[in-house]
């Protein structure tokens, strides 16, 4: 029995310590994952996707848009707090991932809106990815970024240690009682 949980912990610590390599090629359109030396290639299909299916409109009263309005507002702490930590994990999340070889270029099709976001652009130093805005309507990307599954695991341990889980499902009693008063 001791062997079997000796066994099971190596295989744990062999899990979270192993890097998981992901990979995205636009002009190549495929999708790689590498793991323990292990490389699965997913291509991405050409097809355009299928039309959604149009949802019939339901008539709901205004008041029901303000009622849920008034109970966010009334919540207004706890609401810039969640997405105070939601931006803080996401940035946490982002410093822990390592990216190599990894470029991007983007070009919208009004000129000017591209002028904006080449200035915007310029001003980010991004020192692990080349990003550039080109004239030519020609976007490619090509992206590789090797995650650390240990340090993700930390940064998401300390996010769920320090979220106002109570607060939080008060909030959402009170926006479902809202929703069906309205």
């Amino acid at each position: 029995m001791a062997y079997f949980l000796l066994g099971l912990i190596l295989v744990g610590i062999i899990i979270l310590a192993a890097p998981l390599s992901l990979g995205y090629n636009s002009v190549e359109r495929w999708f790689k994952v590498r793991w323990l030396g292990l490389t699965f290639t997913k291509g991405l299909d050409q097809e355009k996707p299928k039309k959604p299916k149009k949802i019939p409109k339901s008539k709901t009263p205004a008041s029901k848009g303000l009622g849920i309005v008034r109970v966010i507002l009334g919540h207004r702490d706890l609401v810039w707090e969640l997405i105070g930590k939601f931006l803080g994990f996401a940035l946490e999340v982002y410093r822990t991932l390592s990216f190599r070889d990894s470029e991007a270029t983007f070009s919208l099709p009004d000129p000017a809106w591209n002028g904006m976001l080449y200035a915007v652009v310029q001003n980010i130093n991004l020192q692990e990815i080349n990003l550039s805005i080109n004239f030519e309507e020609r976007n490619y990307a090509r992206i590789w970024v090797t995650v650390y599954p240990y340090r993700l695991l930390q940064k998401l341990a300390m996010f769920l240690f320090h979220f106002p889980f109570f607060r939080t499902i008060r909030l959402a009693w009170a926006l479902k009682k809202q929703r069906k008063a309205g």
